[in-house]
């Protein structure tokens, strides 16, 4: 039997990178020429899979990827740090006779080393790492990345950058100083959550503002998804037409990891040719697959917050601080609409499209119709 041909929960590789074209060359030639980037792009939109693309796209390149919103302490940010510079591409301690030897001596701050279950070195600070040894990791990465900047592109990148000033709040006026002394150094801070990374890079007055090129995703080209999705579906021997095509994004779109996870469990359901009837069945299936986790978010919010979850399943609105919207949900006036909706945004259960709101996740959406009435896939 053949494999699904769709992936979705996490980053993708080539092989189902979709569209982006004018994004990936921007990225990959700012990476090459030392340029900053600010690349901000909601949750799922496929900003890390685009750093990826490009990363790999830049053959030879030293690159150093850190996910800041992995890192718990200042400590682990500065070994995570250390670690991706240590597995530099034709780093020059490697070759040394003692490679780990070699690659501490180019440190002002030395870590502790252990050996992973593979055998490779894995780099650890002391929980008590003070501000400036961290400033000084950076640095030295920073130097690291600059040495072969002449030969080859030297890039530091920071994703899910806004959690930053959760570590350490002096860190982005670091970045500035480093970012303006190693000018052959790319530095990419990418980050999903807008209104923080405007108050970090984009307004003025924000400690980066004015020091990187912004760079925004917005959904994956129609027919660069829908000629994806079919000839994906068609090599593994469940082709779907244009039309069923356009009818999975529309629903689940949009964002890609969405159309990818519909994609895929309508290609569950099908056992031959994927038409309307398999796009439902596959909606519903992996909604009631989080049957147990939508009720607990679901219940989990205020009263008001779920009469404005319920109006906005059941489709899209304009006018929602009106005084008419107030009435539908019960709820005492336009400013206490604002404040439920202040809340489900800042949690990401709505978002606008356009001029109007929705429930953001599609598979959340159709739960909520699902269970409290109309069906969100009726044609």
């Amino acid at each position: 039997m053949p494999r699904n041909p769709f992936q979705y929960g996490s980053p993708v590789g080539a092989e189902h990178f979709v569209g982006r074209a004018h994004e990936l060359k921007a990225l990959t030639s700012r990476m090459a020429d030392g340029i900053n980037v600010v690349l901000i792009s909601p949750r799922r939109y496929g900003k890390t899979s685009l750093l990826r693309r490009a990363e790999d796209q830049l053959s030879g390149a030293a690159i150093v990827h850190v996910d800041v919103l992995l890192c718990a302490s200042s400590a682990e940010l500065a070994a995570r740090l250390a670690g991706a510079a240590f597995r530099l591409p034709s780093g020059r301690w490697h070759r040394a006779k003692n490679a780990v030897p070699e690659f501490l001596h180019r440190l002002k701050v030395t870590p502790t080393v252990t050996l992973g279950p593979d055998g490779s070195p894995q780099f650890g600070f002391g929980g008590d790492l003070a501000p400036r040894e961290l400033d000084q990791v950076l640095e030295d990465v920073y130097s690291l990345l600059a040495e072969d900047a002449p030969r080859r592109p030297g890039v530091l990148v920071l994703d899910e950058f806004q959690a930053i000033t959760d570590l350490d709040e002096h860190l982005p006026s670091l970045l500035k100083g480093l970012a303006d002394s190693y000018r052959r150094v790319s530095l990419i801070l990418a980050g999903s959550q807008r209104h923080l990374m405007e108050r970090l890079t984009g307004s003025s007055g924000a400690p980066l503002y004015g020091m990187a090129e912004p760079l925004g995703l917005g959904p994956v080209e129609t027919n660069a998804m829908v000629d994806y999705l079919r000839q994906r579906a068609a090599g593994a021997g469940k082709p779907m037409t244009p039309e069923v095509a356009g009818r999975l994004i529309e629903i689940a779109g949009p964002i890609p990891n969405d159309i990818q996870r519909l994609a895929y469990c309508a290609y569950e359901e099908a056992d031959g040719a994927i038409g309307n009837d398999e796009v439902n069945q596959g909606m519903e299936e992996a909604a009631s697959h989080s049957d147990a986790t939508y009720a607990d978010l679901f219940s989990g919010r205020s009263p008001g917050q779920r009469r404005v979850l319920r109006a906005l399943a059941a489709q899209p609105r304009t006018e929602i601080f009106s005084a008419h919207f107030a009435r539908e949900v019960q709820l005492a006036n336009a400013a206490s609409v604002r404040k439920a909706v202040d809340a489900l945004a800042g949690t990401e259960f709505v978002a606008r499209d356009g001029d109007a709101w929705k429930v953001a996740d599609p598979f959340f959406r159709y739960w909520l119709t699902w269970i409290f009435g109309a069906t969100a896939c009726d044609d």
